[in-house]
């Protein structure tokens, strides 16, 4: 072969190199992790947010998804994708301990309803806990999901006003803000990881839990729990967050398919919470739980002091807007 083949045959085959190359790199790998396995809320948003980017994006994505702690629990998972072992984590109560901007959602009765709440997270209030978790933590908001208003179980007594919790042993997320909470309200919050508390209640190590029902049903915690009462007491989102500089990798056009896949996981996180709210009381009270509604008004009046201090952790500025977001 003379000298112009091989050069024909070396530009052709850097040509098909550099295709090769080019081809890999429009593929991207996501790792997605959960804590919880599936029929839990994280793991549902999680696992649809995983279905919907797959069907949309084809083979621009592969994903690699981790559940039932497989990368370890909630407090892990928020150190990996910080520092991009894992892409994309559906974050709940914990994530104050990123931004302490969350912890709004531990000053006790902030929402009316689901509907105010939705409506907060899906505009100004969302962006603007989504543009500081950014500055805090490198972290981009993808979707609010749905945890919902959470209920306190226990196994020795009804909560019928806020001097029932005096000296009960609750479980609480690591939050510092809703330990604060319950101490003011004269309770012994322990913080411990969602997969240990069957088990704490079992053995009489924790007396009760604060969760909302459809948590309370997937961890089968009402088995070991006498009372359930629907004391509302906090809403709880499910932060979708994807390490910000995998993000910022992402073409425009793979960035509009991962929002999207984003809402269709967050939507079936709200759907389910309503669905578990129409229908878990009953099938609590029929195997055996007592459940209650206690005096709210009395919970309203002792959470006064709550918002104050929440207030002075994050500025009450920020407090006074919320306040103006929500009402």
């Amino acid at each position: 072969m003379g000298i112009l083949g091989r050069k024909v045959l070396g530009l052709a085959a850097a040509a098909a190199l550099a295709l090769s190359a080019h081809g890999a790199a429009a593929q991207t790998e996501l790792r997605l992790a959960v804590e919880t396995t599936p029929g839990d809320p994280l793991n549902v948003m999680l696992t649809h947010f995983r279905d919907a980017l797959s069907e949309s994006a084809g083979d621009e994505v592969t994903l690699d998804f981790y559940e039932g702690g497989a990368l370890g629990d909630e407090v892990a998972l928020m150190e990996m994708i910080r520092v991009g072992e894992a892409d994309v984590v559906p974050l709940g109560s914990d994530v104050v301990q990123l931004d302490e901007k969350f912890a709004i959602f531990d000053a006790p009765f902030l929402f009316g309803s689901k509907e105010d709440a939705r409506a907060a997270l899906d505009g100004e209030l969302g962006d603007i806990l989504a543009e500081s978790l950014r500055e805090k933590a490198n972290l981009q908001v993808l979707a609010f999901g749905e945890l919902g208003f959470r209920a306190i179980s226990n196994n020795v007594r009804p909560i019928e006003t806020p001097e029932d919790l005096q000296g009960l042993k609750l479980r609480t997320p690591g939050s510092e803000t809703r330990i604060m909470a319950f101490e003011m309200l004269g309770a012994a919050p322990t913080p411990m990881s969602l997969g240990d508390v069957y088990v704490a209640l079992r053995q009489g190590a924790l007396d009760g839990q604060e969760n909302p029902l459809s948590v309370i049903k997937e961890f089968s915690l009402h088995e070991v729990q006498d009372y359930i009462s629907l004391t509302n007491h906090v809403y709880s989102p499910i932060t979708l967050a994807m390490n910000g500089d995998t993000w910022d990798s992402l073409s425009e056009d793979l960035q509009a398919k991962v929002i999207e896949a984003a809402k269709i996981g967050a939507e079936a996180t709200r759907e389910l919470s309503e669905e578990s709210d129409n229908n878990l009381i009953s099938e609590f009270e029929e195997a055996g739980v007592a459940v209650n509604e206690p005096d709210i008004a009395a919970f309203k009046e002792a959470a006064a002091p709550i918002h104050e201090e929440i207030g002075q952790i994050v500025t009450p500025e920020f407090m006074a807007k919320v306040v103006e977001l929500t009402q």
